[in-house]
């Protein structure tokens, strides 16, 4: 998914873009139309030579003016004619996957049809334009006796490979048709892998909230107030940002700063947070929702066990060019506490997420702290645009 932010302004150039492909659209199918009929006039001109020479190396009479003329002008009428062959060869396609013998048989009768029309104006123009036909044959019908059969054999050849040419141009399209279908699947099935992943989290965070707050209802009402209002504002930020995989690093902090006021109305004096973030890093980009499962990690198994006060630390920096992110904490790390780098929903669910829109371009490491405590290193493109989420 691409998100893109649309301005006043935004609106106005996109709207001015629009106009300037709509008023080229034309022009371009203009230049098609002549770069097809230059191609069919060049074939002219190669053959026009071809027999020239071979009429030279034959020894006999050849005038090269009179075999431009007549073989720019037959190709031409291919050019024109090969049109509506396209069009007979789409309506009436060969499938080799599914043989049709009636289109097969039709399009014998369409190549003859073609090859006496091509063929009967060939010589209807050329009587009438080239002198040359009318000084050496005394009347048109003797004229046409000689050179139509000849002439359609020629033709019959030319017209069956442009219906060849129409079918292979045909299944490449359709190639390319699915090609294109196939990636756009795989994107979709990436986005819904995505989105699915991204609502585990829901769930998972809402039942231990839920729970944290059934357990202060009757003894901390206050509190359970407190934390409800809290959990009202998380919910709120998670609704604006639903259909967005990629935010701003800034917008990130922002929800995961009202789900650490949830857990500190949670914990009291037992949770301290602090955040290190390198400004410059605010505009990067990140998966939503990213931070929260590894800060819900370290409340877990760093703060939540213990009656002892702990405290959390998330920093973000650039280092060249990448994002880092560290989610730090004073617990008893990962021997102690069984976390591991593939267990748990949170991580894990992290870990997919990440290869989903990085592919094998992200770190995750866990490492524990020589004087105690755990940090997660997070590492991805630093992107201050948004990423399109494709399967890798």
């Amino acid at each position: 998914m691409v998100w893109i932010e649309t301005t006043s302004a935004g609106k106005h150039d996109y709207l001015s873009m629009t106009a300037s492909v709509k008023a080229l659209a034309p022009t371009r199918k203009r230049q098609s139309t002549i770069l097809y009929l230059t191609v069919w006039i060049l074939v002219g001109f190669f053959l026009a030579a071809l027999s020239y020479a071979s009429q030279v190396a034959g020894g006999r009479p050849a005038r090269l003016g009179l075999e431009l003329q007549v073989n720019l002008m037959r190709f031409f009428l291919w050019g024109l004619l090969s049109i509506p062959m396209f069009w007979f060869s789409r309506r009436f396609r060969v499938e080799f996957r599914r043989p049709s013998l009636r289109n097969l048989l039709l399009h014998i009768p369409a190549i003859i049809f073609f090859a006496s029309v091509h063929q009967a104006t060939h010589l209807l123009i050329g009587w009438f334009v080239l002198p040359g036909f009318k000084n050496q044959y005394p009347s048109f019908a003797g004229y046409y006796r000689v050179w139509f059969v000849g002439g359609l054999y020629l033709g019959l050849i030319v017209a069956t490979l442009i219906v060849v040419g129409a079918h292979a141009l045909l299944y490449y399209q359709d190639v390319k048709t699915g090609e294109i279908a196939q990636v756009e699947l795989k994107a979709q099935l990436a986005q819904a892998k995505l989105q699915a992943l991204k609502m585990q989290i829901h769930p998972h965070f809402l039942f231990n909230t839920l729970h944290s707050i059934s357990s202060l209802v009757l003894d901390e009402p206050a509190r359970a107030s407190a934390m409800l209002a809290r959990l009202g504002d998380f919910l709120r930020l998670t609704l604006d940002h639903s259909d967005h995989q990629i935010v701003p690093l800034k917008e990130e902090i922002e929800f995961l700063r009202c789900y650490l006021e949830i857990e500190q109305v949670r914990f009291a004096d037992r949770l301290t947070v602090e955040f290190q973030i390198q400004p410059a890093t605010l505009s990067a980009q990140v998966p939503h929702m990213i931070l929260q499962p590894l800060v819900e990690n370290a409340v877990r198994y760093a703060i939540a066990p213990r009656t002892a006060p702990g405290w959390i630390k998330v920093e973000a920096k650039r280092v060249e060019g990448l994002l880092r992110v560290e989610v730090t904490d004073n617990g008893p790390g990962i021997q102690a506490n069984g976390l591991s780098e593939k267990s748990g929903l949170g991580l894990s669910n992290i870990r997919s997420r990440l290869h989903q829109l990085y592919g094998k371009d992200f770190r995750l490491e866990l490492v524990n702290l020589r004087e105690g405590g755990l940090t997660v290193i997070m590492e991805t493109p630093f992107r201050t645009e948004p990423v399109a989420e494709t399967a890798p």
